[in-house]
């Protein structure tokens, strides 16, 4: 059975470290430099930070795509003509 924070749109700061296993700091920096959508919400009396999903996963999807070292390791010799 799935967590329920895992439909909806906004998440918690501590909802989207789980859903997307990201320090808590980590996510806050991410926001900051624009990398996910994230602000301090202003109808919390708090002003706790929320996250956007979609922005999450475009992020992880972004990171799938870049090629590992081991890949790029690979593509570099078989280029190379014995």
């Amino acid at each position: 059975m799935q967590s329920p924070a895992l439909h909806k749109r906004w998440l918690t700061l501590k909802e989207a470290a789980y859903y997307s296993s990201i320090g808590k700091s980590r996510l806050i920096s991410m926001a900051k430099e624009g990398t996910v959508k994230g602000f301090q919400d202003t109808d919390s009396g708090r002003r706790e930070w929320i996250f956007d999903i979609l922005s999450i996963d475009t992020y992880r999807e972004r990171q799938s795509t870049i090629p590992t070292y081991h890949e790029k390791a690979l593509a570099i010799l078989s280029g190379v003509h014995l």
